[in-house]
C-alpha cells in the first residue's frame, strides 16, 4: 500500500531537492521541505504533499504524485496516463481547469519508480471518508452554494468532453485490440478486470450486473469524446464552490460523453441513496443534469441508467480488488469484498438479491 508513513519525510526531502537540482541543470535549486501525506493517500498511487523554499526565501507548495511500489489496483495499470492526458490537455490550451503540471520522472534512482510533480491547487476537496453527504463542508453549505458546485462541475465535465482530443494527439487512449472505443472497449476491460480480480470467484451481485450490461449494452453511434474516467465531485478541488482544477486521471481512456455522465450521476446516488442519507438540497436533480448536459454536447443523453449500472460494476470490480489488497494488509474482514456500497447499491438498483 503506498504510504508516505512508511517513509522517512527528512529523506524524502532530501531525494526530492536533489531531484530539482538535477531538473535546474545540477545548479542549486529549490531547497524541498514540510513533507507530509494528506488525510487519504489512495491505492492508485502515493501522493506527497511538500514545500520548496528557493535560494531568495520565495516559498511554494507542490504536489508529487509516485507510482505504486506494492499494491496494483488496476489490471494493466499505466502510471503515466494520468500525467500525459492532463500535460496534453493544459498544452493545448483546454478550458478544462488544471493544475500547472511539473516534470514525468521515470529514473528509479529516486524513488524507484516513476513520479511527477505539480503545484498545489488552493482550495478544498469534498471527504470520501467520512463521505461529504454525511459531514463537512459541503452538507454545511448553504444551498446555493451546493446549487453552484454542482453546475461548475458539470460545466468542468463538458470542458473535458468538448475537447478536440484529435488534436491534442491523444489518440493513443484507444485501445483497438479492445474493439471500438467506448462502451465495447470499456466493457471488455472490465470483464478480464474482474477475472483478474476475483482469481474465478463468482461473486453473483457482479455476475448477475454483468449478465444485465450485456443484455442491455447500447449500440454507441456518437463520436468519441476524452473521458475522465473517474468524473465525480470528490476528484475536484473546489474554490469558493467552484471547479478550480479537474484532478485524478487514471482511468482516462475515450467513450461517449455518457460514460462519464453516468459516473458523476452514480456517485452522487451512491454518496446519498447508498449511505441512506439525503443529496444535499442544492444539487440539480438527475433529471435537470441530463437534460441540461444535452444542451452542453448538442445531442440528447441517451441510456444514462445503461451508464449508471455500469458504473456501479465497474465501482464493484474495484471495490473486490481494493478488498483484498486490504486484507493482504490485514486491515479488515475481506467480507468487504463481496458486500460492500457498491454491490448494495446494485442490487437495489437492478432489484437482485441482497449481496452477502
Amino acid at each position: 500500500m503506498p504510504d508516505i508513513s512508511q517513509r522517512d519525510p527528512e529523506q524524502v526531502a532530501a531525494t526530492l531537492t536533489r531531484w530539482l537540482a538535477a531538473k535546474t541543470g545540477g545548479g542549486p535549486g529549490p531547497e524541498v521541505f514540510d513533507v507530509k501525506a494528506p488525510g487519504s493517500n489512495g491505492f492508485s498511487n502515493e501522493t506527497i504533499l511538500c514545500r520548496t523554499r528557493s535560494a531568495d526565501g520565495d516559498e511554494q507548495r507542490l504536489v508529487v504524485r509516485v507510482a505504486p511500489t506494492k499494491h496494483l489496483l488496476f489490471l494493466d495499470a499505466e502510471f503515466s496516463t494520468q500525467y500525459r492526458a492532463m500535460h496534453a490537455l493544459a498544452d493545448g490550451g483546454s478550458a478544462v481547469p488544471l493544475p500547472r503540471l511539473g516534470h514525468y520522472e521515470e529514473d528509479p534512482q529516486y524513488f524507484g519508480v516513476p513520479f511527477f510533480s505539480m503545484e498545489h491547487i488552493e482550495g478544498q476537496v469534498p471527504s470520501d471518508n467520512i463521505p461529504y453527504t454525511m459531514e463537512g463542508w459541503v452538507i454545511e453549505a448553504t444551498p446555493e452554494q451546493q446549487e453552484r458546485m454542482w453546475w461548475s462541475g458539470i460545466d468542468a465535465l463538458a470542458a473535458v468532453h468538448r475537447t478536440d482530443w484529435r488534436a491534442l494527439g491523444l489518440d493513443w487512449l484507444d485501445d483497438p485490440v479492445r474493439g471500438k472505443p467506448g462502451i465495447v472497449q470499456q466493457m471488455s476491460y472490465y470483464r478480464d478486470f474482474l477475472d483478474w480480480a476475483t482469481q474465478g470467484v463468482k461473486v453473483p451481485v457482479i455476475e448477475s450486473t454483468w449478465q444485465w450490461l450485456v443484455d442491455h449494452q447500447p449500440a454507441e453511434e456518437g463520436e468519441v469524446v476524452i473521458s475522465w474516467g473517474d468524473s465525480r465531485i470528490g476528484n475536484i478541488i473546489w474554490d469558493d464552490f467552484r471547479a478550480a482544477a479537474v484532478i485524478d486521471w487514471e482511468m482516462a481512456a475515450l467513450g461517449q460523453p455518457e460514460m462519464d455522465l453516468g459516473w458523476w450521476l452514480y456517485f452522487d446516488r451512491q454518496f446519498s441513496e447508498g449511505l441512506g442519507v439525503p443529496r444535499p438540497a442544492g444539487f440539480g436533480s438527475h433529471e435537470d443534469t441530463i437534460t441540461r448536459y444535452s444542451g452542453l454536447m448538442g445531442r440528447e443523453m441517451k441510456d444514462i441508467f445503461f451508464y449508471e449500472i455500469f458504473s456501479g460494476f465497474r465501482f464493484a470490480v474495484v471495490m473486490y480488488r481494493l478488498s483484498k489488497l486490504v486484507f493482504a494488509d490485514q486491515l479488515m474482514d475481506d467480507a468487504m469484498a463481496t458486500d460492500n456500497i457498491a454491490t448494495q447499491l446494485l442490487a437495489k438498483m437492478l432489484d437482485l438479491e441482497p449481496p452477502t
